[in-house]
């Protein structure tokens, strides 16, 4: 690559960043949501109990057991550095979100998850600009990376973990392209940390290795397993809820979603199977009084993303295996929330990107054609 094309590309990642940027401080401005006040008493709890001299919280508390730690440790660093406010009431889930937050400190927690949204983007449009703009668009990862919710963490190290994998294939150092390997073990692992179901991104890695295997390259157990182990430690050293007994709080935290699943609150929604695709052939279809979303392509980004499977899986197939799998899950996992679609954002934005890379191919081959056939 030319230092031009390198600074024309580094031009276009800085522009779509910003872009990234406003929208998000845009959506920043949403009101109180389902599972935010949540959230932010989980980080309240730690932070108090820091404030008080009692790190050993961290060991012994992670409220609402269902999601892992780090991202509530994220909020608590937060809430350190501002003045300690009331407590958060503990509510039933089926309650409505507590509106008497204390609003400083929530847009501050509010501003670190849109760092981490911001990131993803960024990250995104150094692998793909055009996937980077489908990302920074979509109201759904806006919505759900401008809130307190668990996704930005989640989207922007699953994310990392990928491209790292993909990246390291491309090394020629041994020494570097192990050091690509770990960080990529690394931010798969960090990516599960903050929300187990981003684990289907180090599942995609996993079955694009063995295909790779079947079709003859070498694949050493060591590599494997370490790989896996250095996964694993930075999901455990981001959950020190889990150290004491790491195998019955997992097997508790697990439990839940099964139960939930069937609850009265996931059935009386009506929500059928596909209801996911639902939700991606719309932009999000709250908030139209507030004019917070600027720009709603959302529903062209399924047929892009259709045109562009093929493209995908011949030139980075690790991504579409990681949409085949996430799609999937979601399609009979049986809770529809719609946040859960930021778990094949990334690779459905690539496939987007990939889509109108063969629509211009097709546009700008297919006038040669005609002239070629007269």
């Amino acid at each position: 690559m030319t230092r031009s094309s390198q600074a024309l590309r580094l031009g276009a990642v800085g522009l779509i960043t910003a872009l990234s940027l406003l929208l998000h401080q845009q959506a920043a401005r949403l009101p109180i949501d389902f599972d935010e006040d949540d959230y932010m008493r989980a980080g309240q709890i730690l932070a108090d109990e820091i404030r008080t001299g009692n790190p050993a919280i961290l060991l012994e508390d992670n409220y609402r057991i269902e999601h892992p730690q780090f991202v509530k440790i994220l909020i608590a660093s937060v809430m350190l550095g501002m003045e300690p406010i009331q407590r958060i009431p503990e509510l039933p889930v089926t309650a409505n979100p507590y509106e008497l937050m204390h609003r400083p400190t929530l847009a501050a927690v509010r501003r670190m998850e849109v760092a981490f949204g911001v990131l993803a983007v960024t990250a995104l449009a150094v692998v793909s600009p055009v996937a980077g703009i489908l990302l920074a668009t979509s109201t759904w990862v806006i919505k759900y990376t401008s809130q307190v919710m668990l996704e930005s963490v989640p989207l922007l190290f699953s994310l990392l973990g990928v491209a790292l994998y993909e990246f390291a294939r491309g090394i020629s150092s041994a020494r570097r392209r192990r050091l690509a390997y770990v960080a990529s073990a690394i931010g798969i692992g960090l990516a599960v940390g903050a929300k187990y179901p981003y684990a289907i991104a180090g599942l995609a890695i996993v079955v694009d290795r063995l295909r790779r295997t079947r079709r003859g390259e070498t694949l050493r157990l060591k590599d494997a397993l370490g790989w896996s182990a250095i996964a694993a430690l930075a999901f455990f050293a981001v959950n020190p809820y889990l150290w004491s007994d790491p195998i019955g709080r997992l097997i508790a935290s697990a439990a839940y979603h099964p139960d939930y699943a069937t609850s009265e609150q996931v059935q009386s929604t009506g929500f059928p199977m596909w209801q996911q695709l639902i939700w991606l052939l719309q932009s999000v279809p709250w908030h139209d009084d507030q004019n917070i979303f600027l720009v709603k392509f959302d529903f062209w980004m399924l047929p892009l993303a259709l045109i562009g499977l093929v493209p995908l899986a011949r030139k980075r197939p690790v991504y579409a295996i990681w949409l085949g799998l996430g799609a999937v899950a979601l399609f009979f996992w049986p809770t529809k929330w719609p946040q859960y679609l930021l778990t094949i954002a990334v690779p459905y934005a690539l496939a987007g990107a990939a889509g109108i890379g063969l629509i211009g191919k097709i546009a700008l081959l297919l006038p040669r054609r005609i002239l070629k056939g007269r």
